[in-house]
């Protein structure tokens, strides 16, 4: 079973670690997205140097690759008889999902910033938590006019939600939690000092 769960984190990984923002940024521009706008691979950055039809693009493409690669994981579980309900499972796909994305290999372990990925994962898991969150984020949005700042309360409204209604998959929730807070260290720092953009 270990040697299955190493295997299904090593498929997903380097499913996951494929970044369509870098790969089309770098077909229509000739130039690495993280060398433009504000020097990431980060969906928000996305929309901003390439615009919202291929923004749009590259955030389907973002959802159908971890749609996918939870799909192959579920296969592979199958094949070598692990139980896709257990809690090892989902810890490895979330965390092969999320550690694939912000910390590629082929990108010199700078990838993107893991919120879509996040957020497709905790839609398949936990649905009616990620309403809540993103209800939430949607509204600290409206009031802040600050994209970073609700992004990041939405994320932590789900580990709290988890934490006191239940979850299989905490130690997962929470070492994503703060790969999401170092990918975004520089957006909390102008949040702090009152510098973030607001939208």
């Amino acid at each position: 079973m270990n040697i299955a769960l190493i295997l299904i984190f090593i498929v997903v990984y380097f499913i996951c670690m494929f970044n369509p923002s870098i790969i089309i940024c770098k077909k229509k521009n000739g130039i690495d997205i993280r060398k433009l706008g504000n020097m990431d691979a980060s969906i928000s950055n996305t929309f901003k140097v390439l615009g919202k039809p291929l923004g749009v693009v590259i955030a389907i493409i973002e959802i159908l690759k971890t749609v996918i690669s939870y799909y192959i994981a579920i296969l592979l579980a199958k094949y070598f008889e692990v139980d896709i309900t257990s809690s090892i499972f989902k810890t490895t796909v979330i965390l092969a999902v999320m550690i694939g994305h912000c910390f590629p290999i082929i990108y010199k372990f700078n990838g993107g910033k893991g919120i879509l990925e996040f957020m497709t994962l905790m839609s398949i898991f936990n649905y009616k938590y990620l309403i809540i969150s993103i209800v939430i984020s949607l509204l600290v949005i409206a009031i802040t006019k600050v994209l970073a700042k609700g992004v990041l309360i939405g994320c932590l409204v789900y580990l709290i939600l988890a934490l006191i209604l239940g979850c299989s998959y905490i130690p997962a929730l929470i070492i994503s939690l703060c790969i999401i807070l170092y990918k975004y260290k520089d957006n909390i720092h102008r949040i702090i000092t009152k510098q973030e953009r607001k939208i």
